[in-house]
Order: C-alpha cells, then sequence, then structure tokens
C-alpha cells in the first residue's frame, strides 16, 4: 500500500491535485491511500501521528499561516524523513526545498508526466524503506525519534523511558507496546526492564551488555544464552 498525504489551502487545488495523483496510481497499477489537509497545522500532526504512516508527502507551498516549506522544516526537526514533493505556482521557495531535502518541485499548473515521475520515484523508496524511527505521543506533542539515536528503552512502572544519547523521554505507554514499535533484528530485549539497541552494545560480559557510552545495561541470566547468540548475529 503507497500511502500519500496531500496539503493545500486551497480547495480547488487540493481536489485537482489528488484527481490527478489518482488517475497515475491507477494507470500504473499500484494500490494507494490519500489522505488530505487543508492547512500546515493539521498536516502536521497527521504526519506526526503514531498511528499513521505515510511514504509521501505532496504539499503546497503558500499557505495562510505556516507555509509549506516552515511546516516541512518542523516535520524534518521531528525526525520524520518523509519524502516531501513541493507543487507550488511560484519558484520562488525552489532553492528552499533543498534545505529540507525535499523530493522534487514541481510547478502548476501540474504536468501529468513530472507529476508521474515524482510519485514513481517515491514508490521506488518505499519499497525498500525500513522503518527508521519510534514514534510516540508525550502530553500534546508528537515525536518520532530516529533508532539510530537511541540507545535503549527501560521500563518504570506505568512508563517507558526512551534513552537516546542526548535525553531522557518518559513516554507513558506499556513497555511490551514499545516493545512492538522497534525492529526485532535490532532492538532486543535482554532484561524484564530493558530493550537494547544493539548497534549501541559496545561489549558483552556475563549478565550485561556495556554501551559504547559506558551505560551498565543488565542481562537476565534465564535469556543470558539467547540474547549472546542475538549479539553475536548482529554483528556477524
Amino acid at each position: 500500500m503507497f500511502r500519500i498525504a496531500i496539503c493545500d489551502d486551497e480547495m480547488t487545488s487540493l481536489m485537482i491535485n489528488k484527481a490527478l495523483t489518482e488517475q497515475i496510481l491507477e494507470e500504473e497499477k499500484i494500490e494507494y491511500k490519500i489522505t488530505t489537509f487543508e492547512d500546515m497545522v493539521s498536516m502536521i500532526r497527521g504526519i506526526m501521528d503514531e498511528n499513521e504512516e505515510y511514504d509521501l508527502l505532496l504539499s503546497d507551498i503558500l499557505a495562510v499561516g505556516m507555509n509549506g516549506i516552515e511546516a516541512a522544516e518542523e516535520i524534518r526537526r521531528l525526525g520524520d524523513k518523509i519524502p516531501i514533493v513541493f507543487i507550488s505556482s511560484t519558484a520562488e521557495y525552489a532553492l528552499d526545498g533543498y534545505r529540507v531535502n525535499a523530493l522534487r518541485y514541481i510547478q502548476k499548473p501540474v504536468v501529468i508526466d513530472k507529476l508521474r515521475e515524482a510519485l514513481l520515484e517515491a514508490y521506488a523508496k518505499a519499497g525498500t524503506k525500513k522503518k527508521e524511527y519510534l514514534s510516540f505521543q508525550v502530553a500534546d506533542k508528537f515525536h518520532k525519534v530516529n533508532l539510530d539515536d537511541i540507545i535503549y528503552l527501560e521500563s518504570m512502572g506505568r512508563d517507558t523511558h526512551v534513552v537516546t544519547r542526548t535525553e531522557t523521554i518518559p513516554v507513558h505507554a506499556k513497555f511490551s507496546d514499545m516493545e512492538k514499535q522497534v525492529p526485532a533484528d535490532r532492538f532486543v530485549r535482554c532484561h524484564r526492564s530493558y530493550i537494547i539497541n544493539l548497534s549501541e552494545v559496545k561489549d558483552i560480559a556475563r549478565y550485561r551488555f556495556m554501551t559504547k557510552g559506558g551505560i551498565e545495561i543488565p542481562i537476565s541470566q534465564l535469556q543470558y544464552t539467547e540474547v549472546k547468540k542475538s549479539f553475536i548475529d548482529f554483528e556477524q
């Protein structure tokens, strides 16, 4: 399923971009799901929603309040690497697109072949990508933390602490639910209270990991043999 978010605060443009996208994907026989947004703030919330996953964002740049470049900067600041294609009536902000690592920049009126090229490029990327972040909500704020930045997860009562290289983020979520969000070939539950990122491990000894940053993480005695094997397999 190719999942696309489209944002434009002009309803006519929004519907045209949606219709063109649907036409191309149906012609290419690509299964898809399109979600539309009429303002940048709701679009950011949608992209960062932990229950949603998007493979491409098609966004206008000129908008009331927050413009598309500013919205993209916020998405990047929050850690999301979603491919972005800007569709706009002006080329004024084209160079700014490089700052947020935009995939393409298409001017209105949209030439369908240009849009087709952008969609197929994003679709190809979606077919090869792996999940690269852990998503969760704290109060009214959504977070997407890059997996590369996470050292370990720790169960703390009814909360889970996400420990990164720069901060510890307390999340009101079940440890088992957070465990399901991280890839099992990289993150190992080594203790009832700890899930460690194997790429952050410096060495292993009996019943403990030592991280590259010098943090000692316990390993359950019952799980030691299995956990050690997972670490060795990961290193090979």
